[in-house]
């Protein structure tokens, strides 16, 4: 829209300059190179703005224009005679002052209509295609969002009891964004990472898990938590295999390398046993992390 004025301007302008030289005797505009200078400012310009049709845009282009016919208005006017009883020193100063004028009022007026640089509208979809490119693991609901994580592939198992077996698969370490508050157990805190542990229990026997009683410490941090879970481990029956993450938040971590070894503890119990000694057992996994 700002460059289509421009070009219409100029185009108006060579058009007005060729009836003023049919009229005109002495003074040929046509045959002044400051008009073609102008007009080819004023092409130039129209062209290079032909797809800015911002409001800033449009009123500096029109005042742009104002400004180059109030300059070349003082360019060629040669006449001698005074400007209203004034002195052409005068004239020039005013001219001058004008200038001025109107370069603070299109950068005052540009700057109120244009969009605020530090506040720019995002739309809906945009601030979700923006959210979902950041990490982030889900837990009771919310979105941890971490800015690093490492995972390490164990594979460890624990046979010691004749009614399950215990696998580790899989720990990995996050490292959360500033500021990130958890605990639903422990009142909300400030955390700086969160551990997740991926366990898979098969049971021989008919067996309760204890999931939910379970604690994991880390010696090297000197941080011990219970962990949450989203999995309902409960009872199994013989046969089965179950496999569940769970989650351990940290109040101190540096870096997702941090981290050295834990130590994960939880128990088991037979549904059916009159064995005293193999009623139930407390797992105790202490898995390097290397």
């Amino acid at each position: 829209m700002s460059g289509l004025i421009a070009i219409i301007a100029a185009v108006l302008l060579i058009v007005y300059a060729i009836q003023h030289d049919k009229k005109s005797t002495d003074n040929k505009w046509l045959k002044d190179w400051g008009f073609w200078v102008i007009t080819a400012v004023i092409l130039v310009a129209g062209v290079f703005s032909l797809n800015d049709s911002s409001p800033s845009s449009v009123f500096a282009v029109v005042m742009f224009l104002a400004l180059l016919g109030l300059l070349y208005w003082r360019i060629t006017d040669r006449s001698k005679k005074d400007l209203h009883g004034k002195k052409r020193v005068l004239h020039t100063l005013i001219t001058g002052f004008l200038v001025v004028f109107w370069l603070f009022l299109t950068s005052f007026v540009s700057s109120s209509i244009s969009p605020d640089d530090h506040t720019t509208y995002i739309p809906a979809h945009s601030k979700t295609s923006k959210e979902e490119k950041r990490n982030y693991i889900r837990l009771d609901g919310e979105k941890i969002y971490y800015t690093s994580s490492k995972k390490y592939s164990l594979n460890q198992t624990d046979d010691s009891w004749s009614a399950a077996t215990a696998k580790v698969n899989n720990v990995t370490v996050y490292k959360t964004e500033e500021g990130y508050t958890y605990g639903s157990k422990r009142g909300r805190k400030e955390i700086q990472g969160m551990l997740t542990i991926n366990v898979t229990v098969k049971a021989l026997k008919d067996i309760e898990v204890s999931m939910d009683s379970a604690t994991v410490s880390i010696p090297n941090i000197n941080e011990q938590h219970d962990i949450e879970t989203k999995e309902d481990w409960d009872d199994l029956d013989k046969g089965i295999s179950k496999t569940g993450t769970l989650y351990v938040p940290i109040y101190k971590l540096h870096k997702t390398n941090s981290i050295k070894s834990l130590r994960l503890k939880f128990g088991c119990q037979q549904q059916n046993s009159d064995d005293p000694d193999d009623f139930d057992h407390d797992y105790d996994m202490t898995l390097n992390l290397n």
